[in-house]
């Protein structure tokens, strides 16, 4: 009698249509048994597929040519009993690797077209686009490297810049083409919703002590230098200081230390109003909670287009994220404050950029983590589902703060691509208000959109003082 053994099979797949369909189809057409089947979205585009089968072991190799022959899988790994026993490597056909970018040339600017630059630094990538009115002619993301992602944030200015410069080059965009530069904001004073213009009071106030722990920061400085020389204007949208919190939500029980308002503002209020839409409401007249799940988390109470209260996750508020600690016990942390083994800058450095996920496994990166629960690490998995717990926590408080009427709740930023993680938000959830999953995030459009309405005089560029 043939002997059938057991084995777990990890993939990365292309997301086209009807692929978990034929990689099903292959495996039980050569008679193997699917015991447990695990899909995880790892990027755009891009998922991994961990399946347990159980069949007669000579036909494995089998499997995995056929496997490897559908253009949808980029690369096979095997493992028996844990270890790996064979690992194919992507084939030509297969396409590039699912993280490159793939050369993009940019087509010629159209008479009359506005060309805008957005540039949206992240916490281990830069993101940016350039726009021919609402139309992106050239969107990419440059990885940055781990020196580069934890060095301090001003350091970080020219790599980011040299970059996008690079890559506008090879896509053969001339700066000369360029109507605007625009860029995430950072850590300004406490200003209302719009676009703003850059000028010499923000940049003097970027370079601040406080404002340069934000990596924000370098979305209006490399703004700022790339549109100088061209003569053109340079500014930023929805900047993440943007301030409506309600009076209530200020106060912490410490006279002179009050709640700042400090969140994703860019993203919350463009997933906003798309959820609005959906809803067939405006933004001014719906009730919504917006999670923006990335290397921080905050999530933002919006009630009739303002965002009413939001967690400060740069300041340690909130549930801990795949680089900061969030919540503290304030007890224990003033015992570590005042222990003499760490100096001021060390234990802000672990508050906010060597905390949370990054403290507990070594690695801010999800995808890591991932396939560190796909190889059977209990710990990664607890502290996974635990980062989902907190955010669930996050949520309810929010629906307290609306006072339970939410219209929806929405779950947005770079996490959200993980089907595991937004399930297990949205298991806890989704009785208190339907939820939509919007992965990514929209700040780039967003920020072409505000440059565009002042280009074209529909909103005047507001002056920061």
């Amino acid at each position: 009698m043939e002997q059938r053994k057991t084995e777990r099979v990890e993939m990365v797949t292309l997301n086209r249509p009807g692929v978990l369909g034929r990689v099903v189809g292959h495996i039980r057409r050569e008679g193997w048994n699917i015991i447990r089947l695990e899909a995880d979205e790892i990027a755009p585009g891009t998922s991994r597929m961990v399946i347990h089968i159980e069949g007669a072991h000579t036909k494995l190799a089998q499997v995995l040519d056929r496997l490897l022959g559908l253009d949808c899988v980029v690369s096979i790994q095997m493992t028996q009993n844990g270890v790996p026993v064979e690992r194919l490597r992507p084939r030509e056909t297969a396409g590039p690797a699912p993280e490159a970018d793939a050369p993009q040339k940019a087509p010629p600017k159209p008479a009359g077209a506005k060309r805008v630059l957005a540039v949206n630094p992240g916490s281990s990538s830069t993101k940016f686009a350039v726009y021919d009115d609402e139309t992106p002619v050239l969107s990419q993301t440059l990885q940055e490297s781990e020196a580069t992602a934890l060095g301090p944030v001003l350091g970080q200015k020219e790599a980011r810049r040299d970059g996008i410069l690079a890559r506008l080059a090879a896509a053969g965009i001339p700066l000369s083409s360029l109507d605007a530069v625009v860029g995430r904001g950072g850590l300004l004073k406490p200003i209302e919703s719009g676009t703003y213009l850059i000028g010499r009071r923000m940049l003097e106030d970027l370079q601040t002590a406080a404002a340069a722990i934000h990596v924000s920061t370098l979305g209006a400085v490399i703004a700022a230098e790339i549109a100088q020389g061209l003569g053109i204007p340079a500014f930023v949208v929805d900047p993440v200081v943007v301030d409506e919190m309600d009076p209530n939500a200020k106060l912490t029980g410490m006279p002179g230390v009050e709640r700042s308002s400090v969140f994703h503002a860019l993203n919350q209020k463009a997933v906003a109003r798309r959820v609005s839409a959906a809803l067939g409401k405006p933004y001014e007249n719906a009730r919504l909670i917006v999670a923006h799940l990335g290397g921080g988390i905050t999530v933002g109470a919006h009630r009739y287009g303002r965002v009413i209260d939001v967690n400060d996750a740069l300041s340690g508020e909130g549930p801990f994220t795949p680089e900061r600690a969030g919540g503290i016990p304030a007890l224990p942390l003033i015992g570590m404050c005042f222990s003499g083994e760490y100096t001021e800058h060390e234990m802000v450095e672990k508050v906010t950029r060597l905390g949370g996920v990054r403290a507990y496994l070594g690695t801010g990166d999800l995808r890591v983590v991932q396939k560190m629960i796909y190889d059977g690490d209990e710990f990664a998995a607890l502290v996974l589902d635990s980062m989902a717990y907190q955010v669930s926590k996050e949520i309810g408080a929010m629906t307290a703060v609306l006072e339970g009427l939410v219209d929806a709740i929405a779950l947005t930023g770079g996490l959200a691509h993980s089907t595991r993680f937004t399930g297990a938000i949205k298991q806890r959830v989704d009785k208190l208000a339907p939820v939509h999953v919007f992965p990514g995030e929209d700040e780039l459009t967003a920020l072409s959109g505000g440059a565009l309405r002042v280009l074209r005089g529909v909103e005047a560029a507001a002056a920061y003082n």
